[in-house]
């Protein structure tokens, strides 16, 4: 498997998009439920955070192409090509994150609008990605799957990563003027965070016989067009790590799921901060990035 720097790209890309999709639909939440000056604070940081994991998912890319000067002529083809759209969608998705986080800095007031079109061009982003392995000849690419497992893959990695993002910042935010409430995400919106999760997850598995059939059906139909790459000849053989991947990703959401309920039955509030939900956390985004790595898994 020779494509780590796609793979770390468009894995960084995802939780970059999640992260942002996720820390808006709670900002409304959040702007009323924290001082002014704190929630001015929290935004800005979690934007540049974004733009960090952005910045180091664009860092990736660049030495794929091998020539890295030769990076601008990416975007020669923007009319025709979904790798050209691609990247100018992407530097549109931290352009937009950047003029928020001006906005919120020079003005001292969060942007809805301009952060929800940061989030929109973040999703965009994603499905332009998507379809440039969608419309390829790897056969195991040409699949409505693509699409459920990149989407799949930026739901999930953004709910993971807002708690400990909130977590983080509520334990040594204070360093940067930042006061967080023990409450700033009561359970119920801890439980949507996890349905989000759960929805995702379920939704990928439910879709995999579809595309086991899919696969099957273009293997009796189809010969490979990537010579000398046998893409679903390399995908069959790795059955036991996909398994094995699978179980990691619903484990690690049912230990997340698991840890709430425990919380609820104790009826506490705010974060429930403990080994079980942290591991659940950990094995979810490790087996996300397994799930990207059996994704790019083509080669014998």
């Amino acid at each position: 498997m020779n494509e780590w720097s796609l793979l770390i790209f468009t894995y960084m890309m995802n939780a970059a998009a999640g992260l942002c999709v996720m820390s808006g639909v709670f900002a409304v939440h959040l702007s009323r439920c924290l001082p002014a000056d704190s929630f001015k604070r929290f935004m800005m940081l979690t934007i540049f955070i974004i733009c960090t994991i952005a910045g180091a998912g664009s860092v990736a890319s660049i030495t794929h192409l091998g020539v890295p000067l030769n990076a601008p002529n990416a975007v020669n083809n923007v009319f025709s090509a979904w790798l050209s759209r691609e990247v100018v969608v992407t530097a549109a998705f931290v352009g937009a994150l950047g003029v928020s986080f001006l906005w919120l800095w020079k003005t001292g007031k969060f942007s809805f609008l301009l952060y929800g079109g940061a989030m929109a061009v973040g999703l965009a982003d994603i499905f332009c990605m998507a379809s440039i392995y969608r419309y390829t000849s790897i056969l195991t690419w040409n699949d409505i799957n693509t699409y459920l497992m990149f989407y799949g893959t930026t739901l999930t990695l953004g709910a993971v990563l807002f708690v400990p993002v909130v977590m983080v910042i509520r334990k040594a935010g204070h360093r940067a003027g930042i006061t967080l409430p023990a409450d700033t995400l009561s359970l119920s919106q801890l439980w949507l965070l996890w349905g989000v999760m759960a929805v995702s997850l379920i939704g990928r598995l439910l879709y995999q016989p579809f595309y086991a059939h899919y696969l099957t059906r273009t293997q009796l139909t189809h010969k490979s067009i990537t010579f000398p790459l046998s893409p679903i000849e390399a995908y069959d053989s790795i059955a036991g790590l996909r398994i094995g991947v699978w179980g990691a990703a619903v484990i690690g959401v049912a230990l997340c799921g698991i840890s709430l309920v425990r919380a609820q039955k104790k009826a506490r509030s705010g974060l429930p901060v403990c080994a079980g939900f942290i591991s659940g956390c950990l094995l979810t985004i490790a087996a996300e990035f397994m799930l990207r790595y059996v994704f790019y898994y083509i080669h014998i």
